[in-house]
């Protein structure tokens, strides 16, 4: 009885017919998704990640696909075990890839975190944490208002860090950096302007403001609780240069200079620029060295390293099942499909 148990469920997992019904049920899936609903990949993968009832059809397709490559790899051996070798690495690497999918979609896990000079990075599923010893912001030392389309950085952001163990790596924008399992990479970059909020001599509030205003003509705001002040922030350029037929405003993205408007609801109530500092009623705005910020994003992605298996050898398995199927029909055997 236990046999039998066993075997029925192997006959039919293993069938090719059970695998092409279980493959055609998922393309008339995706395809009524595509029809029906925007974004269908991602309602997929969303789906995949948290439905049970979509997690189960697929472990049985892969269950089933690789039932069905045992099976077939019985008669494929036993006529040719070259043969053999050139069959196997298309449907090992087709199951290699859509397990890392499915490994990928369930067991993904990922954040994103502002950090400077000195934070650490711990993210909570990694037992090692690093710490941010230098920020290369890879910005051009000037730049003109008109050149704004070529770019403003002369070489991709760099973030170092070092571990427990005083080993320093980097983390760039692309591709990422792997840690401990974890991949690492720059998803923004930007200047933190240094501000003190003081009444006379006496200094009410100290610190960084992450502001998004790394392009010139761009700008944004930051407030300081509880002080009923919002600060709108914008690059000032260091000088203007003659040129035919008016004049271009250069920027200093080494050394920058800000233009500061300070409102109190939606009254302008004063403004000035960070060289000399801000009056507001008895207080005072003033600036010092801005540092660099990033916005780092941690993945931790089991299945990539399994996709990654899985694309290179569908890549060597393509042209490798053609020379199989060209030796057979050579030798004069008849070509069937082994699954």
């Amino acid at each position: 009885m236990v046999i039998n148990a066993i075997k029925v469920p192997y006959r039919i997992l293993s069938s090719k017919l059970f695998l092409l019904w279980v493959i055609g049920c998922w393309i008339s899936y995706y395809v009524v998704s595509a029809i029906w609903l925007k974004e269908a990949f991602g309602v997929f993968v969303a789906g995949l990640r948290e439905n049970l009832f979509m997690q189960v059809p697929y472990v049985l397709f892969l269950i089933s696909a690789c039932l069905n490559i045992i099976r077939a790899s019985k008669d494929v051996f036993k006529k040719s075990r070259a043969g053999f070798v050139l069959w196997l690495i298309l449907p090992l690497g087709l199951v290699l890839f859509f397990t890392g999918f499915f490994m990928s979609t369930t067991m993904r896990e990922s954040g994103q975190r502002v950090v400077g000079e000195g934070d650490i990075v711990d993210p909570p599923w990694s037992r090692k944490q690093y710490r941010v010893t230098r920020i290369a912001p890879g910005l051009k030392d000037t730049l003109a208002f008109t050149d704004i389309s070529s770019g403003i950085f002369a070489y991709e952001p760099k973030l170092s860090v070092v571990d427990a163990s005083s080993q320093v790596s980097e983390i760039g924008a692309f591709p990422p950096s792997k840690l401990d399992s974890t991949y690492y990479h720059i998803l923004n970059f930007g200047i933190a302007p240094g501000v003190i909020l003081s009444e006379g001599k006496k200094i009410l509030s100290q610190g960084y403001m992450i502001l998004r205003i790394i392009t010139p003509g761009t700008s944004d705001f930051f407030n300081i609780d509880p002080y009923p002040y919002r600060f709108l922030v914008s690059m000032e350029p260091e000088k203007t240069v003659q040129d035919d037929p008016g004049t271009v405003s250069q920027f200093s993205l080494k050394a920058p200079r800000f233009h500061v408007r300070v409102f109190s609801g939606e009254q302008l109530i004063a403004e000035g620029d960070s060289d000399r500092g801000i009056e507001i009623n008895n207080l005072k705005l003033t600036f010092f060295t801005p540092a660099y910020w990033v916005l780092l994003e941690a993945v931790k992605d089991p299945g990539i390293s399994v996709m990654h298996a899985g694309v290179i050898l569908i890549t060597l398995g393509i042209p490798m099942t053609f020379i199989y199927l060209f030796l057979r029909r050579r030798k004069g055997e008849r070509i069937i499909e082994a699954y």
